[in-house]
């Protein structure tokens, strides 16, 4: 594998979210280790795991809550690095440590696993996909077709893109009203420029809100494309779950595109996608299609 090649699959396995469980993985193991051996070159190991699990998990930048995140690097801490002295010396209260960082580990894993799952898309009666989007659902290398198309064409649907280049939620709200077919099938490909562009949290979350307002109704189907995140970003993607969750959107899984962009040849500077690209991309989504 190139270096290019490898940057490339490291890149994905973090805002795709993968490296998350990796991480996850080795801050168990480490403690585990360090709890039932009593070595100390098993411990020295054990603790470099730690802190590698620990990078990783907080680059993968997992939309936990500053809570979740509190209780687990706490736990962790404890498990890891507790003092011979305290409250916490003996095995017993190693033992229970070491149970409580399971528990919580693997209720994150699950989680994550859960919102990984590639979900299905109803079709319904709807002729027509509305794509409400950024320059990643614009037009590839010419004379190419854009993911949209692609995706049209392989449902057989009818394609309105409502995208342009530097959209962010709250500018694209005008183009969210032109939806005005009551059973439509819609696809929101839109926030990576509030993220990158520094919006903040609330205003976000208010913006979002009025997109999903406005796009979401009783025969509508929707779809909303979940932010890859960089790290240290995870609030946009605790905002984007819950408001698709009280909405009832449909949340497609940021590994989705973060497995396309990953891919060698997909982009055409690295974030937006050339032709092969915009392909693979539409054949995923087709794959989520109830058909």
């Amino acid at each position: 594998m190139s270096g290019q090649k490898w940057a490339d699959f490291v890149v994905g396995q973090f805002i795709g979210g993968q490296a998350f469980i990796f991480g996850l993985a080795l801050c168990v193991l480490g403690a585990s280790l360090i709890t039932f051996f009593s070595k100390t070159r098993i411990h020295t190991w054990a603790r470099l795991a730690v802190l590698a699990g620990v990078v990783f998990v907080a680059l993968s930048a997992a939309p936990f809550s500053f809570w979740v995140y509190a209780a687990f690097f706490t736990l962790l801490a404890l498990a890891a690095f507790r003092p011979a002295e305290g409250l916490w010396r003996g095995q017993k209260a190693a033992y229970l440590l070491l149970l409580l960082l399971w528990a919580q580990s693997l209720l994150m894993v699950r989680t994550e696993v859960l919102y990984s799952l590639s979900p299905k898309i109803p079709l319904g009666t709807s002729d027509t996909l509305y794509v409400v989007g950024d320059s990643l659902s614009m037009g590839a290398d010419p004379p190419g077709k854009n993911w949209p198309e692609l995706l049209g064409d392989l449902a057989k649907l009818k394609v309105r893109n409502y995208s342009f280049g530097g959209a962010r939620v709250e500018s694209a709200l005008d183009n969210a009203r032109r939806i005005n077919q009551d059973d439509a099938l819609v696809i929101l490909e839109i926030g990576g420029n509030d993220l990158l562009g520094g919006t903040s949290i609330p205003k976000y979350r208010e913006d979002l809100e009025k997109m999903l307002a406005l796009v979401c109704g009783p025969h509508r189907h929707v779809a909303m494309i979940e932010l890859p995140l960089p790290p240290f970003y995870n609030r946009y993607g605790r905002v984007q779950r819950a408001l698709a969750e009280s909405h009832g959107v449909t949340l497609i899984p940021k590994r989705c595109l973060a497995k396309v962009i990953s891919t060698p040849g997909a982009t055409v500077d690295g974030l937006h996608l050339s032709n092969t690209g915009h392909a693979l991309f539409a054949h995923a989504l087709f794959e989520m299609f109830a058909h």
